[in-house]
């Protein structure tokens, strides 16, 4: 792999004048020549050139002195590097003899068209015609040329020239109102007729007419540069034109492999560039794109099964690291060269933004070139990679037990790096449930039981649009935990009822299918919907009964037990024998044997039936406690 070297330069020489036959054409707009009346264009392969009597004209011997205006081109100035790289360029066509050279004049001499001496300067733009770039007056002596002035405008359009070496495809493109016309290009153009190329085409086809990027286009910027460093060199087309007419004597030179990828193509005005473009200007993601490539060999081998892959880029350097798209497949043979539409479908996901695309030729270096820095080319406009509306990824369902905390899923967007980033948000928050909105997880810290499962519309908003998904929350019921109860102390009369269990999360519990008991006294009995104890007749006992209750639901069942003191006694409930007892105990006093009376059972101490006056002294040992 080589790197580029300036270009070689011409040589200095003296020259003498010899004769002419006279006659000129003024050019058409920007670049042009002036053409004998002897002299026929004729276009061939590509490229044109003059005909006299079906003979090419060109130069006797395979070179030409260029007589350098002193004050146009001061030794050492920007303008005289340029227009000695122009001639240089010429000079480093492979498989071509032609030369150019120089001459420094020690002043400025009236040019003289048929002189003999090839004068190369600037001339106010008023002498040329409205937009004419440079001019070079052909003047032949039979097939052979005689005198080839070239004279630029000083201040085309009042604007000028850029003599940037590289310059960018928008400044070439764009070279008004302020950027100015590349130099370079414009001299090379004119050089490339005083050695006896015409343009191509040629000026009389009608438009429409097929045609390709060539350093002798008629119109600026002619072929335009060479990739995307901007590299102004001969095209394909004008380097056959200059073997055509020159070719090389003597033994072959040594293989001269060169693929390039030009930054510009045809336009839709026949003879001038444009810059590669594409179309549309904006995509989605998945979405064709159809580009225009032109692609050259600019060599003397033939290349064969040559990959040009075509690349994405977050930056105008397009290297074989960026994103790939694709490639396709050539052979290019000597000299040929070729442009077409390539349709490239974007990834499938890309995130929004502006990109630049372009394209390699050789892109996995596998041709050993003489120069690799012309083979990426970059589109001179941004592609832009719009955004498309959230797509949220099926949620499906999710299962919590009401008792445990919920957090999550995390949602996904169809195509995330298109879509992404958003901002998530709920349609229809349950109470006390938050969902990050940078995340889009969901948060609930005490989920609520639910017989069907919750439908809950999650939103993606960014800024193309927004959308909803359902997520499907279903919460399971808790078997049920009862608040653990405490001891009851329980009239003997009248009945007893109560008391109202609870449950520890009811939200989570309910709804109770049935209350049941799975221990206690005789007589004692449940609500089963609400699980309140009812007791008609308690019966005293000298220790606390056990009652143990049980809940159940559609997840299962709970027990909690309770104690259920009935104090003999202890007609009030109070959970003592006090004074306040002694009525009753007196109402239900009948003597020995004698049946005790109904409500009296806190009465009857001594279980015997009856309530006596042994009860009474039984009643007067509790009395206080």
């Amino acid at each position: 792999m080589n790197l580029r070297t300036p270009h070689a330069a011409p040589t200095g020489a003296d020259t003498t004048p010899c004769a002419s036959r006279k006659r000129r054409w003024w050019p058409a707009a920007f670049a042009g020549c002036a053409l004998l009346w002897t002299l026929t264009a004729r276009d061939s392969r590509g490229f044109s050139y003059y005909l006299l009597s079906g003979t090419p004209v060109a130069w006797s011997t395979p070179q030409s002195v260029r007589f350098l205006s002193p004050s146009t081109f001061p030794p050492g100035s920007v303008a005289e590097v340029h227009v000695l790289e122009a001639m240089g360029l010429w000079n480093l066509v492979p498989a071509c003899d032609f030369q150019y050279a120089y001459s420094r004049l020690d002043q400025d001499y009236p040019i003289d068209h048929f002189d003999g001496y090839n004068d190369t300067a600037a001339v106010p733009a008023w002498q040329l015609d409205p937009g004419v770039l440079g001019v070079t007056y052909l003047v032949n002596d039979g097939p052979e040329w005689f005198d080839m002035d070239v004279v630029f405008s000083d201040l085309p359009l009042g604007v000028g020239y850029t003599f940037d070496p590289n310059p960018s495809c928008d400044v070439v493109h764009h070279p008004l109102p302020t950027n100015g016309f590349s130099f370079l290009l414009v001299a090379v153009h004119e050089l490339g007729h005083a050695l006896g190329l015409g343009h191509e085409p040629v000026g009389d086809e009608p438009p429409g007419s097929a045609w390709f990027v060539a350093t002798m286009n008629p119109r600026y910027p002619s072929g335009g540069p060479m990739g995307q460093e901007n590299i102004i060199e001969l095209h394909t087309d004008d380097r056959a034109g200059a073997r055509f007419l020159y070719p090389h004597a003597g033994p072959s030179g040594p293989a001269y492999p060169d693929l390039a990828l030009p930054a510009f193509t045809t336009g839709s005005s026949l003879g001038q560039a444009v810059p590669l473009y594409f179309d549309p200007p904006a995509v989605y993601p998945g979405d064709p794109l159809t580009a225009r490539s032109v692609i050259e060999n600019l060599g003397t081998t033939n290349e064969f099964f040559v990959r040009q892959g075509f690349y994405l880029s977050d930056d105008p350097w397009i290297d074989a690291a960026d994103r790939y798209l694709g490639s396709l497949l050539w052979d290019i043979p000597f000299q040929e060269a070729l442009q077409f539409e390539a349709v490239i479908d974007m990834p499938a996901d890309l995130p929004a933004g502006s990109y630049y695309l372009g394209s390699i030729l050789d892109d996995l270096d596998e041709v050993d070139e003489e120069y690799e820095d012309n083979n990426a080319a970059s589109y001179c406009d941004a592609l832009t990679v719009a955004q498309l509306a959230p797509v949220i990824s099926p949620l499906g369902q999710r299962v919590v037990a009401c008792d445990a905390p919920f957090v999550g899923p995390t949602p996904a967007l169809v195509l995330p790096l298109n879509m992404g980033p958003a901002s998530w948000s709920l349609d229809n928050p349950q109470l006390g449930m938050t969902i990050n909105r940078t995340t889009g997880v969901i948060s609930w810290s005490r989920p609520v039981h639910s017989p069907f499962p919750y439908l809950l519309q999650v939103r993606a908003t960014n800024g193309a649009g927004t959308s909803t998904q359902v997520l499907y929350l279903g919460v399971l019921q808790s078997a049920p935990q009862i608040v653990p109860l405490a001891m009851q102390d329980v009239s003997c009369q009248p009945a007893f009822s109560g008391p109202v269990p609870l449950l520890t999360q009811p939200q989570c519990m309910n709804p109770i299918i049935l209350w049941s008991i799975d221990s206690g006294p005789p007589g004692l009995a449940v609500n089963p919907t609400t699980g309140v104890l009812s007791w008609p007749e308690p019966v005293p006992a000298d220790g606390p009964y056990t009652v143990t209750i049980r809940a159940s639901n559609g997840s299962g069942s709970g027990t909690t037990s309770l104690a259920l003191r009935v104090t003999p006694g202890d007609f009030d409930g109070d959970a003592g024998v006090r004074l306040s007892d002694l009525p009753a105990l007196l109402d239900c006093l009948t003597g020995p044997h004698v049946a005790q009376n109904a409500d009296c059972t806190c009465g009857n101490l001594d279980g015997d039936a009856d309530v006596d006056l042994t009860d009474v002294s039984d009643w007067l040992a509790r009395f206080g406690r």
